[in-house]
């Protein structure tokens, strides 16, 4: 009776610690409750929530309640539950803060959801976490990583949560319906020791990736800053191409940028378009380098075809990129961009190898052998950068000095300008050895056309000036015949002194391409006393010469103000009958530019002598005149000194008369280039 009477009491302890051990189980095995002694570094929701979904456009208030009690539906969250893209899912669980601390965790949301926002309930306290890499930076729950959700829970308290994923919804319909990207549910809840210690790793294994990556990005960056001042200073079509291409380079590394640094914090705030961005950067990036290869092969002349075909390519693929970003700024169509990124690949990949081998064949140009060479740098670093990416090849390797963090896109790019900028080098060079080239041919033929010209121009105003002479010998034997029938010997013979010192001069003065002022008022001295001579004393002449005008060293061109004077006298004043018959001839110096001849007359002024001429059986044409404006028009055409002439008829009352106003330009000290 005694072994019964103490067993009874064992028995009912062992019950009872039974009876403990079960409630403890079935608590842990209870969903929705993780309790935080119960797992050391991390531990997945499966199992341990219950989910649901919703329509993704369906808006719907989180109210500081139960939130089992918001929705129905609920199944035990588990491996193999699957997502949608195009609806929104709720998962609903507790965490049991079950020590004798205050814990933070933080909740490895994945990097692919878009839209993470965590809705938790504490003492009847409802606080909103977001984060996800379409939320804006500004709005993460944890400023350094858009995958990270951290929660603060008080010792013996338990929180009730519930998290919202979805894809971001577009301001469209989803035109595809294709479920992509699906959204990940695999959330992992971490103690605060594990995610520093994941962290602190994570950021030793990207420092050498950063560091790259910040060199790559300055690289393209002067690259842009020197290719845009290489097009403000020679303003060519091909720099603009290769800016933009290099543009598009630049955009592309600065949008893989890492969300920890302030650049990755600033892009992050318009993730929508920082997502989709890249993708219509690489198509109008294609699009500048197929117009750059034009200008660079100068297939406008190499070969026009593919000119076209490289131009048309290029607006294709301009029009698509906006199209694309376009449509994925309105949808987010995660189907569409799954197809542009794969199907566009596959489609140009095969056009790219085409057109390279179509090159190297049909154009002949020294700059093929660069683009091959450029074509196949990007084509190898890049397809290495695939390959390492989706960890086909150094998965879990570094290569010294961590070079295999080179292999991304970006770095192609980069070894590709490179060629590239070796390719304009020696395409400057040859524009420079052309250039030089064709100055020295085109310099050479300006030596022989202008010394063809200037030696057509002297016989030119050789012919005029050796039909000036016979003119001028015509009109004075003429007015010597008059003297000696008239039988006024005396007369004759100071004409014909006077005559001949005037022959001797425009003798001399018919070699010569320009003579000084004071030579050619000697001669018209002499021609107009030769004139009052056969004209007697009705006739007088004066010739006023300005006090500023150097006489002595003005040059001007030979036989200027004869002609003009012979024609005052022949057909100005010889038909009029006034007692008196003047001409009038003045020098002056208008400014330090400009010389003015000015040939007056009192005739019977233009329009009565025109009719005159018409009248008469005679027909007397002025040849001196007409040579005279041939060789005034050759001289301007070919001297720098230039001569202008006005005619014009003067009416003072009764009296007529014809005013000739000579200006002569004066350049280089008023000498004429000779």
């Amino acid at each position: 009776m005694k072994k019964t009477k103490n067993h009874i009491p064992r028995m009912l302890g062992r019950l009872f610690l039974f009876v403990c051990l079960l409630i403890a189980l079935q608590a842990e095995a209870l969903p929705d409750t993780l309790r935080l002694s119960f797992f050391k570094e991390y531990r997945t929701l499966f199992e341990k929530a219950v989910v649901t979904t919703t329509p993704l456009r369906e808006k719907r208030e989180i109210l500081p309640q139960p939130f089992a009690e918001q929705f129905t539906d609920w199944q035990l969250l588990s491996s193999q539950t699957g997502t949608y893209a195009d609806r929104i899912h709720w998962l609903h669980f507790w965490i049991h803060n079950d020590t004798d601390t205050a814990q933070t965790i933080y909740v490895n949301v994945t990097s692919a959801n878009q839209i993470v926002v965590f809705h938790v309930l504490n003492n009847g306290q409802l606080s909103t976490f977001k984060s996800g890499y379409m939320t804006p930076s500004s709005q993460w729950a944890l400023r350094e990583d858009d995958r990270y959700i951290p929660l603060l829970i008080a010792k013996k308290t338990t929180v009730d949560i519930l998290a919202q994923i979805s894809n971001q919804a577009g301001i469209l319909p989803f035109w595809t319906g294709a479920q992509s990207p699906k959204p990940s549910l695999r959330l992992q809840v971490e103690k605060e020791a594990f995610y520093l210690k994941k962290t602190l790793n994570e950021y030793r294994r990207n420092m050498p990736e950063f560091q790259y990556r910040s060199w790559i990005q300055g690289a393209l960056a002067l690259t842009v800053l020197f290719v845009g001042l290489l097009y403000l200073q020679y303003r060519q079509r091909i720099y603009v191409y290769y800016w933009g291409y290099i543009v598009c380079g630049f955009l592309f590394s600065l949008l893989k940028t890492r969300a920890y640094t302030p650049l990755g914090q600033s892009l992050g705030e318009w993730p929508l378009f920082k997502s989709h961005l890249m993708e219509s950067l690489l198509w109008w990036g294609i699009g500048a380098y197929l117009l750059f290869m034009t200008e660079l092969l100068n297939l406008a002349k190499t070969h026009p075809l593919m000119q076209r075909w490289f131009r048309r390519l290029a607006l294709l693929l301009a029009g698509y990129g906006f199209v694309y970003i376009l449509l994925m700024l309105l949808t987010n169509d995660g189907g569409f961009s799954q197809f542009s990124f794969w199907g566009g690949r596959f489609i140009a990949l095969p056009i790219y190898i085409i057109t390279l081998v179509w090159m190297s064949r049909s154009v002949q140009s020294p700059m093929v052998p660069y683009v091959i060479w450029a074509n196949c740098m990007l084509g190898l670093f890049g397809v290495l950068a695939w390959l390492r990416a989706g960890e086909v090849i150094l998965k879990g390797v570094k290569l010294p000095a961590n070079v295999d963090d080179l292999l991304t896109l970006s770095f192609a790019v980069v070894t590709e300008i490179i060629v590239l900028s070796l390719a304009l080098a020696h395409r400057y060079r040859l524009l420079e050895k052309e250039k030089t080239e064709s100055q020295l041919a085109y310099y050479e033929e300006l030596q022989h056309k202008s010394f063809y010209e200037k030696r057509m121009a002297e016989t030119e105003m050789l012919a005029l000036r050796s039909q000036m002479n016979p003119h001028f010998l015509f009109n004075s034997l003429n007015s010597l015949e008059y003297l000696i029938l008239s039988n006024d010997e005396h007369k004759a013979t100071g004409y014909l002194a006077k005559f001949s010192k005037l022959l001797r001069m425009i003798l001399n003065h018919s070699r010569e391409e320009s003579i000084l002022l004071e030579e050619e008022l000697t001669a018209l001295r002499y021609y107009l006393d030769i004139e009052a001579t056969r004209l007697g004393e009705g006739f007088t002449y004066s010739i006023e010469v300005g006090e500023t005008v150097d006489t002595q060293h003005l040059i001007i061109p030979p036989l200027l103000l004869q002609p003009f004077v012979e024609n005052a006298i022949w057909h100005g004043l010889m038909p009029s009958d006034k007692p008196t018959k003047n001409v009038q001839i003045r020098v002056r110096l208008a400014d330090e530019h400009r010389v003015e001849f000015e040939i007056e007359d009192n005739g019977i002024g233009r329009k009565k002598s025109a009719e005159m001429r018409s009248r008469s059986s005679v027909k007397r044409k002025s040849y001196g005149m007409d040579i005279t404006q041939q060789r005034i028009a050759l001289f301007n055409r070919n001297y720098p000194n230039q001569l202008s002439i006005e005619i014009s008829d003067l009416q003072r009352g009764k009296e007529t008369g014809t005013l000739v106003r000579i200006v002569y330009n004066l350049l280089d000290e008023s000498t004429i280039d000779t």
